[in-house]
């Protein structure tokens, strides 16, 4: 913005006046004038309404000029200066970290052949999750650098460039700089460029824990005060456990989920007024309360109590006082896949609202902390500390009678029983988590871009520039991202585009945006179609998926020849810890699998021809072979018998959990019958 002094001087040029002139005409000396317009010091207001009227510039705008303030934007101040204060570091901090929508440099056309060894890549790639990679951020999903592995050493070389057009966290590229390759990594998801980039990028621990222990320092007071009631000393509250309150539908009476549900069996929730068992579904909410106390003490484990009056007293205090910093805004209602009738119950309308006030203060107090102590790398890498606890402070994380676990990945759900957690001891566990990270990562001859963009549209790519291509797609209606990444994408200031999300919506028409499968093949045969255009001759393409849903697995079979690549090799990959619909999927309370397929693809050197339909012969053996390889779970069965089909390049039509459940046991039935003779 201009300065004042600057416009003074333009303006008084332009209308021919000297300094001496104006001067004069204010009722100052040359001197004090040439102070003014060099900028070292600031017109008065009277002199302000002088310079007006000669100079023919509105007051206002000078005043502002010389950062003097309007009279009712002062008075604005003087009764809700919290709220301006607010407003104002809104528009300084909300886009705290802008990244990218292409690499900062433009890869070259590769040449040469590279030596292709798939025959080193097991049938079955089985890893873990347990290690400093997954500790630091939390993802929906996330394919192991281990399970990308042996993918890239198979198919290129040091030096090569790996793409991943679906980055998610940023596992390919984790697996590419381990190797020493180079990576391209892109997602449509602000959040998955985010922790991607923070996955791959290096961040000098030193530098890290200084930036920590000043951002502590800053946000010390506030979390004092958040979490320390009057009277506490050394003690702090390190979580509390809050109940819904709903009305017995009998005698209409208050009551906290917490007593009903301990009023009775511990499954079943009692009215503790009239003793009638009630049912939640049927109940209407009233509110929310305290229920328990956990409280840390140096040298004592942390125990717990029913609230105190301080402690309640505290909770009120803290509902009743303004916020002054930036808080999220961003939009949760029933256009989202996610959404429930119970959100618009509990007043749950935007991602504000996923929080007590105590944790919204305490979030917004720490984001503000960080975005001003620190700048580029060191501040990408603290709001990664940050953003990996925004979850678990939040209203998401589920009260557990035994301990405190993990919040639930894949839902929004808000259970009637959660923790309120000191974000404070979240956020230092976190960044210490990110620091064991930093320093175990050595030095590599590879380097890793990160860039916002939709899978289906990679102009900046050249063409044939890339090596090998990496890709774990959305799984048709598994996992509805957006939604899920909500509170990352709402803490960094920013959101998912909806409309480029590749997956089968639920809820939401086609007319109103949402797309069906028809459309969901449609925008994979777009994104296989920008990979093979990226990807040089020679060079393999590998996509890693799971469904159960033959329909989805045909989409994609048609995407996979329609985009001119040719299934090379198939492999069952085995993540080690299941998913959230992977556990109910052992449970038997939904019919999925908690394996991925992983499958090879080359540039189709053949006319594509018309895939047939899978036999009663060919599925009997494929079923038979699961077996005889020592398989016994259904869901293990399926995607060996699938594997099978994909790599003989059959129809997936009919190849379903059910039905390769169903005739396992028909054959097994038959086998006795043969037996029994």
């Amino acid at each position: 913005m201009k300065s004042a002094g600057s416009h003074i001087r333009q303006r008084r040029e332009a209308v021919g006046l000297s300094q001496a002139a104006l001067a004069g005409q204010i009722g100052v000396d040359k001197s004090f004038l040439s102070l003014v317009e060099s900028g070292r010091r600031a017109p008065s207001e009277e002199q302000v309404e002088k310079l007006s009227a000669i100079l023919g510039v509105p007051s206002e705008l000078l005043a502002l000029e010389a950062g003097r303030f309007p009279v009712d934007v002062r008075h604005a101040i003087e009764r809700d200066a919290t709220a301006i204060t607010a407003a104002v570091r809104e528009r300084a901090e909300q886009r705290a970290i802008v990244y990218p929508s292409r690499p900062d440099f433009e890869p070259r056309k590769r040449r040469g052949a590279t030596s292709i060894g798939p025959d080193s890549i097991p049938p079955v790639i089985q890893v873990s999750k347990a290690s400093t990679i997954y500790r630091a951020h939390s993802y929906h999903t996330k394919v192991p650098p281990a399970a990308i592995k042996p993918f890239i050493e198979a198919f290129t070389r040091p030096g090569d460039m790996v793409s991943d057009p679906f980055c998610g966290s940023g596992m390919t590229g984790v697996a590419a700089l381990d190797l020493g390759r180079n990576a391209l990594l892109s997602d449509v998801s602000p959040a998955a460029v985010h922790i991607a980039r923070n996955y791959t990028a290096f961040c000098d621990p030193a530098q890290f824990r200084a930036a920590l222990a000043e951002v502590e320092r800053r946000v010390r007071p506030t979390m004092d005060w958040l979490y320390r009631p009057v009277g506490y000393g050394d003690r702090q509250i390190e979580y509390t456990v809050w109940s819904d309150l709903y009305a017995c539908t009998a005698c209409t009476r208050a009551i906290s989920y917490w007593d009903a549900l301990h009023a009775g069996d511990g499954k079943t929730p009692v009215c503790p007024h009239c003793g009638t068992s009630v049912d939640k579904k049927s109940l209407n909410w009233l509110g929310e309360k305290p229920v328990r106390t956990h409280v840390s003490e140096p040298g004592k484990k942390i125990a717990a109590h029913p609230p105190t009056r301080s402690e309640t007293d505290l909770i009120a205090e803290v509902d009743a006082t303004a916020i002054p910093y930036w808080t999220p805004s961003l939009a949760f209602g029933r256009d989202r896949e996610m959404w429930r009738s119970a959100h618009g119950a509990m007043g749950i309308d935007n991602a504000a609202a996923f929080y007590t006030r105590r944790n919204l203060h305490a979030l917004s107090a720490l984001r503000h902390a960080i975005v001003t102590v620190a700048e580029g790398r060191l501040r990408e890498a603290l709001l990664f500390a940050f953003t990996a606890c925004v979850n678990r402070a939040s209203k998401r994380y589920q009260w557990n009678a035994k301990r405190p676990t993990n919040v639930m990945t894949g839902t929004m759900y808000v259970s009637s029983l959660r923790y309120e957690w000191n974000v404070m001891s979240l956020f230092r566990r976190k960044a210490a988590d990110v620091v064991r990270f930093y320093e175990g990562r050595g030095e590599t001859n590879g380097s890793a871009q990160v860039f916002q963009s939709s899978a289906t549209q990679l102009d900046s790519i050249p063409d044939g520039s890339v090596d090998m291509v990496f890709m774990d797609p959305p799984f048709g209606s598994n996992i509805f991202y957006a939604d899920s990444s909500l509170l990352w994408d709402a803490w960094l200031g920013t959101q998912t585009d909806q409309t480029n999300e590749i997956v089968v919506n639920r809820k939401r028409s086609r007319a109103n945006g949402g797309k069906d499968l028809d459309l969901y093949g449609d925008l994979m045969t777009d994104a296989l179609a920008e990979a093979s255009r990226v990807l040089r001759r020679g060079g393999r393409g590998v996509v890693a998926f799971s469904n159960t849903d033959d329909r989805v697995w045909t989409e994609l079979q048609d995407a996979i020849s329609d985009a001119g690549f040719e299934t090379r090799s198939v492999h069952i990959l085995d993540k080690g810890q299941p998913s959230i619909k992977g556990v109910k999927g052992q449970l038997g309370k939904e019919r999925v699998t908690r394996l991925d397929l992983t499958l090879t693809l080359a540039h189709r050197s053949r006319r594509a021809a018309a895939r047939s339909a899978v036999t009663q012969e060919f599925l009997d053996k494929a079923i038979r072979r699961a077996l005889e390889s020592g398989v016994d779970a259904a869901d293990h069965v399926y995607t060996a018998v699938l594997r099978d089909v994909l790599q003989e390049g059959l129809s997936a039509t009919g190849i379903t959990i059910d039905a390769v459940e169903k005739r396992r046991r028909e054959l097994r039935e038959t086998e006795e019958v043969i037996a029994n003779g």
